[in-house]
């Protein structure tokens, strides 16, 4: 159940096949370093560069995994599907009045040709009791903000010449440092709507991270630098 109003903050995540998964994990892993209240020491890997926090919880692990794995392998069935063309849309803000992260100018296809777009929603809950007393169905979890990271994954269309591939490069580093600096911007700057703790659980609010495609024809397909 999704709380009326509760914040939805939209990212960009741009990446080569090879390295898609280690910039999802880097994005996801950096929002729960700024959601996840229980005491965890934080570590830190490197991602393009960038020393991105990482939350060292088996169960958050396992689920990053999990569905960046199951992204990344609908993004390569989506990249071998016959090109089809696309419409281009108006690019959707998310709700609380806050928009996707800052990135560079691309463009280009949807399915095939080498590019493909999905995207990973991370959701937070907090646990509630019914309010009439005839509801005996106990506590019931409403929904109280969520992340959707974008994803677009392509190649070099020339896959032998080193220039297209470092503009590939630079564009993932670009849109990642943007991204992360969207996140910590996101989650400092909106603090009200946060619940208060009131229970002893380990982890007081429980989260989802779900997947679906995503059809519209991405920034990245719309650059023409591959």
């Amino acid at each position: 159940m999704e709380q009326p109003g509760a914040p939805e903050f939209i990212l960009e995540a741009f990446a080569d096949p090879n390295s898609v998964r280690e910039v999802v994990k880097g994005i996801l892993h950096t929002i729960f370093f700024l959601r996840f209240f229980p005491s965890v020491l934080p570590q830190t890997r490197d991602v393009f560069g960038l020393e991105l926090a990482y939350v060292p919880e088996a169960e958050i692990e396992t689920l990053i995994d999990q569905r960046v794995t199951a992204l990344a392998r609908q993004l390569e069935h989506e990249r071998n599907q016959p090109h089809q063309p696309q419409q281009h849309h108006p690019r959707h803000q998310g709700l609380g009045g806050t928009g996707p992260a800052s990135s560079p100018s691309l463009s280009g296809g949807g399915g095939g040709n080498g590019s493909g777009r999905g995207q990973v929603t991370i959701q937070f809950f907090e646990k509630r009791r019914p309010k009439a007393w005839y509801n005996m169905r106990g506590d019931h979890e409403v929904c109280w903000e969520s992340w959707t990271v974008k994803v677009t994954v392509a190649e070099p269309r020339t896959e032998g010449v080193p220039t297209e591939r470092a503009k590939v490069r630079k564009a993932t580093e670009t849109t990642l440092q943007n991204t992360i600096m969207n996140i910590i911007t996101l989650a400092n700057t909106h603090k009200d709507h946060l619940p208060p703790i009131t229970s002893t659980e380990a982890n007081p609010f429980p989260f989802q991270i779900n997947i679906n495609q995503h059809k519209e024809a991405g920034w990245a397909a719309r650059m023409g630098i591959y």
